[in-house]
């Protein structure tokens, strides 16, 4: 990282911290891989502008998340999935990066963080009602890896019985209905 991607500031208490700039240090490394943008600056103007619309198109799947997980959950008499363990805004707490690529860092985590839990809430739906692994190409499993604790394609029938129950032991009535959701 050279000098110019770094300046000081002082904070309240006298000290001086070095604020690092992401952007530019990016930039600097494109340049070093000979890797540029397209477009040159209009480029990252349209990038900023499709994040910002993908935003705007995830607010309402995370406002939904919110009202599914609560209501199906309930219905189904089953504990929610809680989003905590999904987002952790804790970056703005980093002191030597600008404010802007504080701001960038928690738009990632709560783009991440909603579509994991979105993943997870989806994930829980299949385990209970579909707990059978897929026959695909291999790279089908490195995308599905939570099917892994799944039963394979080519299952016995009991096998789906021992199944739910070792998932829902305190369940008389262990396999669902057949009924769809």
């Amino acid at each position: 990282m050279t000098q110019e991607h770094v300046k000081k500031n002082k904070v309240n208490d006298g000290q001086n911290i070095e604020i690092v700039d992401i952007s530019r240090c990016l930039a600097s490394a494109r340049k070093q891989q000979a890797r540029q943008p397209r477009l040159g600056s209009i480029g990252r103007k349209i990038c900023t502008l499709l994040i910002c619309i993908f935003s705007l198109v995830l607010l309402p799947l995370f406002i939904f998340m919110i009202l599914f997980n609560t209501i199906y959950f309930w219905i189904r008499n089953q504990p929610s999935i809680s989003p905590s363990q999904y987002y952790h805004f804790d970056r703005h707490n980093i002191n030597h990066i600008t404010f802007m690529d504080k701001v960038w860092c928690e738009y990632c985590e709560w783009a991440n963080g909603t579509l994991h839990w979105t993943l997870a809430i989806t994930n829980e739906i299949e385990r209970r009602y579909c707990p059978i692994q897929n026959k695909c190409h291999p790279h089908c499993e490195k995308a599905k890896s939570w099917r892994n604790e799944f039963l394979p394609f080519d299952h016995k029938p009991d096998k789906l019985t021992d199944y739910y129950k070792n998932l829902y032991p305190d369940v008389q009535d262990t396999p669902p209905d057949n009924k769809r959701i």
